[in-house]
Parts: structure tokens; C-alpha cells; sequence
């Protein structure tokens, strides 16, 4: 620095002489342009070198790069839907077809086509049907065969006429109940009045005279098929 200001005063003295004395020419050395001009210089160098390493780099990089690429291999691996291995299977039973990839199995109904059998050919073959069975209350007739009063001697003159009835009848259904204002024996449950007069016609000849017919509710059993 020093020295660049001794450069510097020894060139403006050497004007100013000039200026004085007349006309001088100047000339100036290597040295001082280096001096004067040397930053300058210094920063187009630095920029030229910086310019030449980046190409230098980037054409390391590039040729990295190249070399990578051929040197890796394409990988392929194979779909695990791709992988069928064969089974044995003995030979009187066929093998299936094989389902595509991507496809949905579908279930379905198949009506099969329905083969007579021989009771049906021949046209007799039993056919069972399920039976809904109960009873229903209808008007008809039953047969009386004891009517007394409300007392506890008509109550049990009517206990033995029903088990006399019980017996002469035992198929028969028996009722031995209070209808206001009387005890009373009461046999079956008949809907057809011809039914109900042989009844009659028995008791009478067993010991029961007064024997008559009524009209009144009976219990019926009913059957229905069920689909």
C-alpha cells in the first residue's frame, strides 16, 4: 500500500513538472499497471476459475449419472396371480377350469328338473300335509239325562247318573254341571238330531225315563290343512 502511494505522488509531481516545463511524455511500467490494475484482473480470474470448475463438476456429475443407469438392472417380479402351481389329481376326476384373475364367482339357484318316481307313474303315492286341529262352539243338541234341583242330594244324584252314562257311553263326552236353577247330566255333542234320539232311546231303555233331547251350544273339533 505504501508503495502505491509512492507511485502515486511520484507520477502527480511528474505532471505537475510537465505542466510547468512543457510537454513530457509518460510511460508507464509493468509493474504499476499491475499495481493499478490488478484488482480487476484479479476478479475476471476468479470468475473464469469459478466458471471452469462448475463445468468441471457438472460433467463429473452427468457421467456419474450415466454410469449409475448402466450399471442397474430392471427388476421383475412376478404376480403372485401369474404362480399357478399344478396339483396332481387322479385321473377319474377332471380338473376345473381355471378362473381368470380379476374375476368374481357368482352362486346361483338352478332349478333342477323334477323326476317322477314310480308311485308316481303308477298315479298312488302318499302325500303328508300338516293339520291344524281345534275346536269350535256350533248350535246343536245334546242328550239329558238327569235334571233335579239345587240341593246337594240333586248334586249327587247327578254324579251317578252321569257315571252310569259313563258307562253305557264311553265314547260320549259327559257333563255334570250347576245351570242355574238345577243340577243336571248332560250327554254328547251332536249336530245331527237322529244321532242324539238313539242316545235317547238307550238311556230310556237303561233306567233313565225322562230322558228328552236339548238344544243348545256344543263343542265341535275342527281340522284344517296348513300349507
Amino acid at each position: 500500500m505504501k508503495r502505491l502511494l509512492t507511485i502515486i505522488v511520484f507520477m502527480l509531481t511528474a505532471i505537475v513538472t510537465v505542466n510547468a516545463q512543457g510537454s513530457v511524455t509518460v510511460t508507464q511500467s509493468a509493474e504499476i499497471d499491475a499495481l493499478v490494475n490488478g484488482k480487476k484482473a484479479a476478479k475476471k480470474a476468479n470468475k473464469e476459475r469459478q466458471r471452469v470448475e462448475s463445468q468441471h463438476e457438472s460433467q463429473k456429475t452427468s457421467a456419474a449419472n450415466t454410469s449409475k443407469k448402466q450399471d442397474t438392472k430392471k427388476l421383475t417380479v412376478p404376480k403372485l396371480n401369474d404362480h399357478r402351481p399344478e396339483i396332481s389329481r387322479p385321473e377319474n376326476i377332471p380338473a376345473q377350469p381355471v378362473r381368470p384373475a380379476g374375476t368374481k364367482l357368482v352362486k346361483r339357484l338352478v332349478k333342477r328338473p323334477h323326476i317322477p318316481t314310480d308311485e308316481e307313474i303308477d298315479g298312488t303315492y302318499l302325500v303328508t300335509k300338516r293339520v291344524k286341529k281345534g275346536n269350535k262352539k256350533v248350535r246343536g243338541f245334546r242328550v239329558q239325562a238327569y235334571s233335579g234341583g239345587n240341593t246337594r242330594i240333586a248334586h249327587q244324584q247327578a254324579d251317578a247318573a252321569g257315571q252310569k252314562a259313563k258307562e253305557l257311553f264311553p265314547e260320549q263326552p259327559i257333563y255334570v254341571h250347576f245351570y242355574s236353577p238345577r243340577w243336571m247330566c248332560l250327554i254328547g255333542n251332536f249336530t245331527n238330531y237322529n244321532a242324539a234320539k238313539k242316545v235317547m232311546r238307550t238311556l230310556r231303555k237303561n233306567g233313565f225315563p225322562h230322558a228328552n233331547i236339548i238344544r243348545t251350544m256344543v263343542t265341535i273339533k275342527t281340522s284344517q290343512f296348513v300349507n
